[in-house]
């Protein structure tokens, strides 16, 4: 069997049934190229979008060589959250049902006890989220010594929502033999890492147009308006969470301007430009280089020289002036043969420009909406989910009861009745935006340490910085009727 010949009638019988259920007529492209690596046994790295059918370019091989005699987990796919592996597992329950496959999702926020009794029962699948796997291993409810073939679904997003203690724990309990294949939409440095530790010399399948082989860079960019640029700066940064960036900017007032927004809603940003002494801007180079700082906002003659290897993110709040000095700025991430990524804010008047810059360059830049405020906080609710489920894994019994048991009763109490309930949201919500940085959820009030930006912040209307106002204390700016901390403030 071919790539170019590979067609659902090639499957057995009982695994043809399945996917007649799943009413699949034709296999997907991504089908027609990753199932037919997959059976060759070698490791594979798959770059495809969500919804391009990687649930069924990956179930099939696994339903395929299960050995239903065998009552253990033979296949194990780890996904981001438990919707995605909810929704896997019920394809490959509809894939295996024919064939005798049983599959068990796995996931935090739900009942131990239906879990347990299914894995005392025997699975051959395994589908869900690190955290709660580990539960299991760990008391010795669930074995992978059986694991013949390992999926990472949606790669990125594993890793973008804190797993890779979670998986570097679990690949200790991985048989050294097996096949393991990577699902990902995008290919950023923390995607290949994984791929290093997990993976043995991998073919690479793309489904991505242009994309070869594994990127360095990650391109992307948000159309937004020049009046909410900052707003949709904040947004970004809440929703992406990257462990560090570069913020460039074209104007030395426009990198005032965004340091002091940053500072003022709690990110940790500090500023270089002509402006400052030598002393103040080692300082912050320093800080960078070391890690101890998140945010560095600079103009493109400012950043000249920088040199940080382990620089996660670059982001255009402003336009390059060319195409020339759009690839020096994203020079300054995927480094030292890792990878990074690259964001540009490109307002409405700026698309045009922005279009002729990729064909000149020769990069096709996708183009991501804006995330809402609904999408916000979800991302937050998961990675905070995931952190307190690591942490609540590394108290001890004795810890656990002090620390965590004993103050149930109290929660519950609380959440009982109406009033009650508005008391323990706003401690929660108290609590998380003072003690939670992995929520991104920043304070509001001016950050202490940084470089102080100064007293005067430009007016952002288009005009490129040129009109300047003083700031007041309660934030507004000239001409826009808003207040500093816009429609994204205090929630």
């Amino acid at each position: 069997m071919t790539e170019q010949t590979f067609v659902f009638e090639d499957l057995p019988e009982d695994l043809r049934a399945g996917v007649a259920d799943l009413g699949w007529k034709e296999p997907m492209p991504v089908q027609v190229q990753a199932i037919p690596a997959m059976r060759r046994g070698g490791d594979l790295i798959v770059q495809a979008r969500t919804g391009s059918g990687k649930t069924g370019a990956f179930g099939i091989p696994i339903i395929a060589q299960i050995d239903t005699g065998l009552q253990a987990p033979q296949a194990l796919v780890m996904a981001p959250t438990r919707e995605l592996a909810k929704q896997i597992a019920q394809e490959v329950i509809a894939l295996g049902k024919h064939r005798g496959v049983r599959c068990l999702p796995i996931y935090g926020g739900t009942a131990y006890g239906p879990q347990i009794d299914a894995l005392e029962e025997g699975v051959h699948v395994v589908v869900g989220t690190p955290g709660r796997m580990l539960d299991h291993l760990g008391a010795g409810r669930l074995s992978f010594d059986a694991i013949k073939l390992v999926i990472f679904d949606e790669a990125d997003e594993l890793l973008s929502l804190g797993f890779w203690p979670d998986m570097k724990e679990i690949r200790s309990y991985l048989p050294a033999t097996r096949q393991s294949c990577l699902f990902s939409a995008t290919m950023p440095e923390r995607v290949l890492a994984l791929a290093r530790a997990f993976l043995n010399e991998p073919e690479f399948v793309s489904l991505v147009e242009g994309h070869s082989s594994p990127q360095e860079i990650d391109h992307f960019f948000y159309v937004t308006t020049a009046q909410e640029k900052e707003q949709t700066l904040r947004r970004i940064l809440e929703y992406e969470a990257p462990e560090s960036a570069i913020v460039f900017c074209n104007t030395k007032d426009d990198v005032r301007f965004v340091t002091a927004f940053l500072q003022r809603h709690g990110f940790d940003a500090d500023q270089i430009s002509g402006d400052l002494t030598q002393v103040a801007r080692e300082k912050a180079m320093g800080r960078i280089k070391a890690g101890t700082l998140k945010f560095l906002v600079a103009t493109d003659v400012a950043a000249r020289g920088i040199d940080i290897s382990d620089l996660a993110c670059v982001i255009a709040y402003a336009s390059p002036e060319s195409p020339e000095v759009y690839l020096h700025r994203t020079g300054r991430t995927g480094r030292a043969g890792k990878a990074g990524t690259a964001i540009s804010l490109v307002s409405g008047l700026d698309v045009g420009a922005f279009r002729n810059l990729q064909k000149i360059n020769k990069i096709e830049i996708e183009e991501r909406p804006v995330p809402t405020e609904e999408q916000i906080l979800e991302r937050i609710r998961e990675r905070l989910a995931v952190k307190v489920e690591q942490e609540l894994r590394s108290l001890s019994e004795r810890d656990r009861r002090m620390r965590v048991d004993r103050l149930v009763p109290l929660v519950k109490q609380l959440a009982a009745h109406e009033e009650g309930l508005r008391d323990l949201a706003g401690v929660a919500a108290s609590y998380l935006r003072e003690h939670r940085p992995e929520t991104g959820v920043p304070e509001e009030d001016e950050a202490s340490g940084a470089t102080q930006a100064t007293d005067e912040l430009p007016s952002h209307r288009g005009d490129g910085g040129r009109s300047r106002r003083r700031r007041s204390g309660g934030g507004s700016r000239g001409g826009s009727g808003r207040s500093g901390r816009g429609r994204g403030g205090r929630r």
